[in-house]
């Protein structure tokens, strides 16, 4: 055989579209095109809803707005009205409201209700610890201003201070009392602080550090009125010295002032905003407490109003009452103790002089009257005479037996006034 031939492929033609008929195309367009309308009609409602979403929550987002700002001015209003209610009670404060008159039960007060000025608050701190623009934000607070009459004092000069009240004419039964050039810590501040405390140093008036004034303790009893009743002391937070606590040093002499007469300081802490670090705050309370002698209790912290703050803020509003309301509150409470122990001391000392005028000679009597009011003892020589002649040789018998001898000793009325003060103390 010879060799055989390979056979050629076989290819075979297929008509696909053998079976295809214009019915079938024309369904397989409409197909299509049903299926790019859905997909259309899909990308539609899913930006509609995408849309109504994003609409959904603008709305939502605008509704809180609005709540929040609803919230922000419910807010502010309760402040507002809380600021003006603090404000008009500050303004109807008589002596006595904050403890309640009962409280004063057995005291005489009619000096401090009778007062024009009413309870002082001294204030007291070194420059640039923020007190004028503490008495300035006080009186916003009281008076409703952009702008306190206090002027910020930079560099007080060295030796000389000057006494002002503030908030002494709003109508109100209390004022501030600002002490200017105050704290160069050196010892003639403890006469100086005496002087004012004592009311001996008038408003308006520049106490010179050097002077030689008196310092007594009860010679001002009569004008008591005019004393300070509480004090404030202002720092700084942002002052070194209380911050490395030398100011416990430095206020020594103040904290040996006020302690045995009964003065508890109120601390007010000023630059607080400067604060960065806001667990900070704990210490530097501890360091002013330590500094002044105010319990924790009575240091308040306080952002103050500066001069170009012109915007009302309440809460700061509030906070500058509370302190007025906290100054007050201690005020109260050292008129009440100092007015008691006047009392216990006036007792003692009439029951001692009882004691003694059941001895005292009616001589003695008259030279003590004459060294009193400074009256020559010839000018009573007629009165002994007379007393003796009627056995009348004691101050006790001479008191005694007053009410009959009054209108038979021949001596001037205003003589007589004398004998019976001395007699009656």
């Amino acid at each position: 055989m010879g060799v055989g031939r390979s056979k050629e492929p076989r290819v075979v033609y297929v008509d696909k579209y053998h079976d295809i008929t214009d019915q079938k195309v024309r369904e397989a367009k409409e197909r299509k095109a049903r299926e790019l309308r859905e997909q259309a009609e899909r990308e539609r409602r899913q930006i509609e809803e995408a849309q109504r979403q994003e609409e959904e929550r603008r709305r939502q987002l605008q509704q809180q707005e609005d709540q929040e700002k609803q919230r922000q001015a419910a807010q502010l209003r309760k402040l507002q009205d809380e600021a003006l209610g603090e404000r008009k009670k500050l303004l109807l404060y008589s002596f006595g409201d904050k403890h309640g008159l009962r409280n004063f039960t057995g005291v005489d007060i009619s000096d401090m209700q009778s007062s024009d000025r009413g309870l002082r608050i001294g204030m007291f701190g070194p420059s640039g610890s923020g007190k004028s623009c503490f008495i300035n934000t006080c009186e916003r607070a009281m008076k409703l201003t952009t702008k306190g009459t206090c002027e910020t004092q930079t560099s007080g000069a060295e030796g000389t201070i000057l006494v002002q009240e503030y908030l002494d004419d709003v109508g109100s039964k209390f004022c501030m009392v600002d002490t200017r050039g105050f704290f160069h810590f050196n010892v003639n501040e403890y006469r100086a602080m005496t002087n004012i405390v004592y009311g001996r140093i008038l408003p308006g008036e520049k106490i010179d550090l050097e002077g030689k004034k008196d310092v007594d303790k009860d010679d001002s009893w009569d004008t008591f009125p005019h004393w300070l009743h509480a004090i404030v002391i202002v720092l700084s937070a942002r002052d070194p010295l209380l911050l490395n606590g030398q100011h416990v040093t430095n206020l020594n002499t103040i904290r040996e002032f006020m302690r045995p007469r009964g003065i508890a300081p109120v601390t007010v802490v000023t630059h607080v905003d400067e604060v960065k670090d806001k667990s900070e705050l704990d210490k530097i309370k501890l360091k002013a407490s330590a500094a002044t002698g105010s319990p924790q209790s009575h240091v308040f912290f306080i952002e103050n109003y500066h001069p170009e703050h012109d915007d009302r803020d309440f809460n700061i509003e509030l906070r500058a009452m509370e302190i007025i309301n906290s100054a007050l509150v201690v005020g109260e409470r050292y008129v009440k103790i100092h007015k008691q122990q006047q009392q216990y001391a006036e007792e003692e000392k009439r029951a001692a002089a009882g004691q003694a005028s059941a001895k005292e000679s009616v001589d003695d009597f008259f030279r003590r009257l004459c060294d009193n009011k400074h009256i020559p003892f010839d000018k009573f020589g007629p009165v002994i005479a007379t007393l003796t002649e009627e056995d009348i040789t004691t101050t006790k018998l001479l008191r005694d037996n007053w009410d009959d001898l009054e209108a038979e000793l021949q001596i001037s009325s205003r003589m007589k006034t004398y004998i019976k003060e001395a007699l009656f103390e």
